[in-house]
């Protein structure tokens, strides 16, 4: 896994800029996600995050609410935001939200875009999962 980042560590201190890009991303999908961004801007994604605080003044009934459904996590070994609190994993916090947290899923070398970087590796864990979720309901 990543190393942990130090309290006075820049946000992309750590990140590599790949040359030459990896095999999943391509220079066409690079071009297409900026001119996207021409058009919409960055206001929509980063609203999501300008609004974290605001999730917990309007929807203060979910501050204790777990999610009940069975759950998997699937995350990449590389993946920098498990690592954005220094000094700790952000996937070991995740329990208590869960009553039914069937694993967590670590696969080696993926980071932030796991289903795009490692595709087949992604989708046999979600199969699997699945598979075992029909196996219980049908009571083999």
């Amino acid at each position: 896994m990543l190393a942990d980042k130090g309290s006075d560590s820049t946000f992309l201190e750590g990140m590599i800029d790949p040359e030459p890009l990896p095999a999943w991303l391509t220079t066409e999908d690079i071009e297409y996600y900026a001119e996207q961004f021409r058009q919409t801007g960055f206001r929509g994604p980063v609203n999501r995050y300008r609004n974290i605080n605001r999730d917990y003044e309007m929807l203060p009934e979910l501050s204790t609410s777990k999610i009940e459904q069975p759950a998997l996590f699937i995350a990449g070994t590389e993946e920098p935001v498990l690592r954005f609190m220094p000094g700790m994993n952000l996937a070991d916090l995740m329990d208590p939200w869960y009553t039914d947290l069937r694993g967590k899923v670590f696969i080696e070398g993926g980071g932030h875009w796991i289903q795009q970087e490692k595709p087949k590796e992604v989708n046999d864990v979600v199969l699997g999962f699945l598979r075992g979720l029909e196996q219980e309901q049908n009571g083999s």
